[in-house]
């Protein structure tokens, strides 16, 4: 009998240096979107990208995922209580960060999603190797541009003796809490980012 299983939607794989430069050509298009070393995502999605971001009532509570982006009407729907809980701020930057994320990457793979559902049933068809390869490179490319590789390096090298101790160690953890204030992101992120830069091979940091 012929296997009749849909085939898996094919999840273009990008290399890190990619990102890096597809995250400087976003950030291009909204240059007075940045203040200090913090990106307004929000203005960058709206002045930049001609994105509209709209509240949805319960849009986590009925389908467990804080937002999705129509790529073709160019709208983002987020959960209305992240948008509106000063708590998870970082959270809803970071999320709207990933929304975009899809639209520079993603977008043929989204084509004509107007839905929740019909996002869904997208992801729902991925084997595990291209939904963790869609989700590692929307979380790497948000971090790109919420946390600019220059920036990034600038401030680490300004900061770094701050956290480190007389015997020349780092503390890693401290370092990742000053970018996440820095730039307004969470913690992991923040961590993460310094992972996603090297550090853990150029300076044998435990970045896990």
């Amino acid at each position: 009998m012929a296997d009749t299983k849909k085939p898996s939607p094919t999840v273009k794989e990008f290399a890190l240096w990619q990102l890096e430069r597809i995250a400087t050509d976003a950030l291009d298009k909204g240059p007075k979107c940045v203040t200090g070393r913090r990106v307004d995502i929000e203005r960058l999605m709206q002045e930049g990208f001609d994105i509209q971001i709209i509240a949805f009532h319960e849009l986590t509570k009925r389908w467990k995922t804080y937002a999705f982006i129509d790529t073709t009407a160019k709208k983002v729907f987020v959960d209305a209580d992240l948008m509106d809980n000063p708590a998870l701020a970082k959270k809803y930057r970071f999320t709207l960060g990933e929304e975009l994320a899809h639209k520079l990457i993603h977008t043929s793979l989204f084509a004509n999603c107007r839905s929740v559902e019909a996002r869904l049933a997208i992801e729902d068809d991925l084997d595990e190797m291209r939904k963790a390869r869609l989700e590692n490179n929307a979380r790497a490319l948000a971090s790109a541009m919420l946390m600019p590789e220059a920036s990034v390096r600038t401030f680490v090298a300004e900061v770094i003796p701050k956290f480190t101790n007389q015997q020349g160690q780092v503390c890693v953890d401290k370092l990742a809490s000053a970018i996440s204030h820095e730039y307004d992101v969470n913690f992991r992120p923040a961590k993460r980012r310094l992972k996603l830069l090297g550090y853990h091979r150029s300076h044998g940091w435990d970045l896990a």
